[in-house]
């Protein structure tokens, strides 16, 4: 298991409490997906979310905690090293902006941004990204 992976949970070995405290709207419960946030010394962070991004719950969990199936069975997409160092190119700039309020908070700068970098964002998204996609999400996106 790694940074990102996507787990089943199979068996929880501790009971999670919920309080006000905790992100979320539940505990995990066996069965539940989720991402793989970060680690630390022994142990790492769980995200579980709907289907709109929204956080189900996010837990500190234990290697002994639980007992979990690595479900990342997502085919790979391939991309030329082109268009990897174009995209690579295009988020570092994103980066820039968005990665400081008082950048992003500056309506002149993200103007200034979305003019120059539009034709990029088109590029990537109608050529690049939308047809790799597989047709399976193709048509989900197409009918949501």
């Amino acid at each position: 298991m790694k940074q990102y992976s996507v787990v089943r949970i199979n068996k929880l070995n501790r009971e999670f409490t919920f309080d006000e405290n905790h992100m979320g709207t539940r505990t995990p419960k066996v069965g539940d997906i989720a991402t793989v946030v970060d680690f630390y010394d022994g142990a790492f962070d769980l995200e579980c979310y709907d289907k709109g991004g929204c956080t189900i719950w996010l837990e500190t969990f234990d290697s002994k905690d639980a007992e979990f199936e690595i479900v990342d069975n997502l085919p790979s997409i391939k991309l030329s090293q082109n268009e990897f160092i174009e995209l690579f190119e295009f988020m570092e700039k994103a980066n820039e902006l968005f990665h400081q309020p008082m950048k992003y908070s500056d309506p002149d700068m993200v103007r200034e941004f979305a003019q120059a970098n539009y034709p990029l964002i088109k590029k990537f998204y109608y050529e690049t990204l939308w047809d790799k996609l597989p047709e399976a999400e193709k048509e989900q996106r197409l009918n949501e």
